[in-house]
């Protein structure tokens, strides 16, 4: 019975087995990429480029005004230059990159407070360069800084994930790493002039020596006349490793890494020239397009954010006082056509837009030769020059 009992606890604690392959990763094989995907080889993959290089173009072309309520105000000094020592656009273009690649990016204030009640300056900061050795030690490249006057501006937030797993290139590293790998194996592909890993068998017994001086052979004729077609004896066949890109079915798959990085930004398919999922596109007219970008992307995942940041650094009440409006409308405008036609339903019979407006619209000077309702106005009455 002993015996009985011992066997019975053994079978218990061995553990199950429902197939062959080693744990750890999908049927078997390790999930862990070696490929480090950090910032530069995330950058390397024309896709990821591609996203960053339109999201922080767009973003950085934004309306900025400041303005309390509804009341436009004249800008001040962290407005018109948040960072003393690059433009505003340039500013905005490095905190949105930092966002996209991060998910977030810091805010440094330094070299305290302006007499205006505002920091002197605000440096974008990306997460690797800082290092938090406790909750009131914080080093930024290798040098001391104070916790108090970093902010991080979050694009979206997680809850259960720390910042540093939250980063996108983290959270896309096996899209990412997969693409990377697709455009090494192709240049490869390409520069080799067919499938880069290829070898040679045969049925006879083969030396280390007389294996070398065979690929050395191969090498050779192959380096000096590369269309000459090689000769092979002794029942030796050459065989590729690999997928050969010139298959069927090879550049949809590369194309469909492509589209799940667009995902992973937020982009349109289309906008960043990978194929959509969701089938063909077609968009009526180009406000429709730009809205869509607007609406899902770049409004509540970099304007919003960074213009309530941004807001929150002005002097003031945050609720009452100053705020920062980062304004895209200008990306949903329609053509000149589309934007022609809705104004002139504007200034019909029911007109709710005067001349003057839609001029100023449209960033048209004043026409000195017309009253506010758009008549010509008597020569005795017309404003000089």
């Amino acid at each position: 019975m002993a015996k009985r009992d011992k066997r019975t606890r053994k079978a218990i604690d061995r553990p199950a087995e429902r197939h062959g392959f080693d744990t750890g990763g999908l049927l078997g094989h390790d999930a862990t990429y070696n490929v480090n995907v950090t910032e530069s080889v995330a950058l390397s993959v024309d896709v990821v480029f591609a996203c960053v290089r339109t999201l922080a173009d767009l973003t950085s072309d934004a309306q900025v005004g400041e303005f309390r309520g509804t009341e436009k105000l004249i800008d001040s000094r962290l407005v018109l230059r948040p960072m003393a020592s690059i433009t505003r656009r340039t500013w905005l273009w490095m905190l949105v990159a930092i966002m996209a690649l991060y998910n977030g990016a810091y805010l440094w204030r330094r070299f305290g407070i302006a007499p205006d009640g505002a920091p002197y300056t605000l440096e974008p900061v990306a997460p690797p360069r800082v290092q938090w050795l406790s909750a009131t030690r914080v080093l930024i490249d290798g040098e001391d800084a104070r916790p108090e006057d970093l902010r991080w501006v979050p694009r979206m937030t997680f809850p259960t994930m720390t910042r540093d797993l939250a980063s996108l290139i983290r959270l896309a590293r096996e899209a990412i790493a997969a693409a990377w790998a697709a455009d090494s194996y192709r240049s490869d592909f390409w520069q080799q002039g067919g499938a880069p890993q290829w070898y040679v068998t045969t049925d006879q017994p083969l030396s280390n020596t007389d294996a070398d001086a065979i690929s050395d052979r191969i090498t050779q004729k192959r380096t000096t006349s590369p269309g000459k077609p090689l000769v092979l004896g002794k029942g030796a066949k050459p065989a590729t490793l690999g997928t050969d890109l010139a298959a069927a079915g090879a550049a949809d798959a590369t194309s469909k890494l492509g589209t799940s990085i667009a995902r992973y930004f937020g982009m349109p398919a289309w906008m960043v020239n990978v194929p959509s999922e969701a089938g063909s596109l077609t968009y009526a007219n180009a406000s429709a397009a730009g809205l869509d970008l607007v609406r899902y992307t770049l409004q509540p995942g970099y304007a919003g954010p960074i213009a309530d940041a941004w807001s929150d650094e002005l002097p003031g009440n945050y609720l009452t006082g100053r705020r920062v409006v980062l304004g895209l409308n200008h990306l949903t405008r329609g053509t000149v056509l589309e934007q022609s036609q809705a104004y002139a339903i504007a200034t019909g019979n029911q007109a709710w837009m005067i001349p003057s407006e839609v001029r100023a619209e449209l960033g048209l000077p004043p026409d000195l030769g017309l009253d506010e309702t758009g008549t010509p106005a008597p020569a005795l009455e017309r404003i000089a020059p």
